[in-house]
C-alpha cells in the first residue's frame, strides 16, 4: 500500500489535532490538560501517526518536545486541513441561509474610517445577519492576511503589479462610487463565496 493510500485511510484528524497541541504546548502533559485527557493517550496519538507517515515528528527531551523538520511539515499541511474545514463549514451554514455569514474585509486605516465603514453600515442595514469584522493595517500585511485567508478580500490602493499570482485585482472607479456600492451590495446578498480578492 502506498503512503497516500495509508493517508488517506490510516491519518485521523482527531491525532493530527493533537500533534498541533502538544507542538504548541510544548510538551505532552501540558497538552493533555489542554485536550482533557491522559498523556498516555497524548503519547498514543503521536505514535500512531509516526507509524503511518514513517518518519519522526517529534524530538523528546527533559525540557518537553521539539518539532522535527517533518513534524513542521505536517503541521503546516494539518493547519490548511483544518482552514479548509472551518471554511466548508461556515459555507455549509451560509448554504443553509444566505442571509447570514461573516465577512473579514481588510483595509488601510483611512479607508476603514470612510469609505469602507460607510459601506459596511448600509449592507449591515440591508442584511442585519451577517457579522461584518474589519482588519485595518498596511497593504503588504493586509496581502499576507488575504494569502493566509484571515480576511475574505481585501480593499486597498493599488501601488505595481501583486506579488502573488494568486490573487486578483479589481478596479474601483472613484468617480462613479455609488454604482460601484450598489453592485457589491447586490453581490453580497448573493454568495460570500463569490466575494473579489484585492
Amino acid at each position: 500500500m502506498q503512503l497516500s493510500d495509508r493517508i488517506g485511510f490510516r491519518v485521523k484528524l482527531h491525532d493530527l489535532h493533537v500533534l498541533m497541541t502538544v507542538v504548541q504546548a510544548g510538551n505532552m502533559s501540558k497538552a493533555a490538560a489542554l485536550l482533557n485527557t491522559t498523556q498516555p493517550a497524548i503519547s498514543r496519538s503521536i505514535a500512531e501517526l509516526e507509524r503511518t507517515i514513517g518518519v519522526r515528528l517529534l524530538d523528546r527531551n527533559s525540557q518537553g518536545v521539539e518539532v522535527t523538520e517533518y513534524g513542521r511539515v505536517l503541521l503546516d499541511g494539518g493547519a490548511a486541513v483544518f482552514d479548509d474545514l472551518r471554511q466548508a463549514v461556515k459555507d455549509i451554514k451560509f448554504l443553509s441561509d444566505p442571509t447570514a455569514g461573516e465577512v473579514r474585509i481588510g483595509c488601510s486605516n483611512i479607508l476603514g474610517a470612510n469609505f469602507v465603514s460607510a459601506v459596511i453600515h448600509r449592507l449591515s442595514r440591508q442584511h442585519p445577519h451577517i457579522v461584518f469584522h474589519l482588519v485595518t493595517g498596511y497593504v503588504e500585511a493586509l496581502h499576507r492576511e488575504l494569502s493566509e485567508r484571515n480576511v475574505d478580500l481585501v480593499i486597498a490602493v493599488r501601488l505595481g503589479a501583486l506579488v502573488d499570482e494568486r490573487l486578483e485585482f479589481e478596479s474601483l472607479l472613484m468617480t462613479n462610487m455609488s454604482s460601484w456600492r450598489a453592485r457589491k451590495i447586490r453581490g453580497l446578498g448573493g454568495a460570500r463565496s463569490s466575494l473579489p480578492s484585492w
